[in-house]
């Protein structure tokens, strides 16, 4: 837990000016999404330890407290970011890998309460974009870049962007030349 901190703490570094106590001191009391992260550790601590009530009693406290709703059984990598956390819902059973970045109101999470086993699971260096919706069981590849109000619904090749609400992918392989829309 303490290690996935620090990898926190490093990434949001890379968007801070003030020198290192204060960002860290700044960000634990002023903004929600370092606030959402450091609660969500703590609550998947407690979810993966067996205890009963306090993972998801830290979960609502969580979001309660920030805007921001992630389930304490969701796997997030260490470097999660999220910037302006209002509004983000994260599954309980959903994965994010390292260094990903959230802005406000995503989702990811499940198509119906039915399926809730059935979520996202989203690569390294992920950028998603305000709005974004990532719902399903699907696989987001790693350095993906989702725009803003992008509907997801389908798995997405590492490297690609996903633009728009009809969540048109658009390759950016280096290999494979210039970039065009697929489906």
């Amino acid at each position: 837990m303490f290690d996935n901190l620090r990898e926190d703490t490093r990434h949001l570094r890379e968007f801070k000016t003030r020198p290192f106590p204060w960002y860290v001191i700044e960000s634990l009391l002023f903004e929600n999404g370092y606030q959402a992260v450091v609660l969500h550790r703590i609550a998947h601590w407690f979810k993966s330890r067996g205890v009963p009530v306090l993972g998801p009693l830290v979960a609502r406290f969580n979001q309660f407290l920030t805007g921001v709703e992630i389930g304490p059984g969701a796997v997030i990598g260490p470097g999660l970011l999220i910037r302006h956390g209002n509004g983000i819902v994260i599954g309980g059973y959903a994965r994010i890998g390292r260094r990903a970045i959230l802005l406000h109101q995503v989702t990811i999470g499940s198509p119906s309460p039915s399926r809730i086993e059935k979520m996202p699971v989203i690569g390294d260096d992920v950028f998603i974009g305000a709005g974004a919706k990532v719902i399903g069981e699907i696989t987001v590849g790693d350095g993906v870049f989702i725009g803003v109000n992008a509907i997801v619904a389908r798995n997405v090749p590492s490297g690609s962007r996903v633009l728009s609400t009809a969540g048109i992918e658009v390759s950016l392989r280096r290999d494979a030349g210039p970039a065009s829309p697929s489906t």
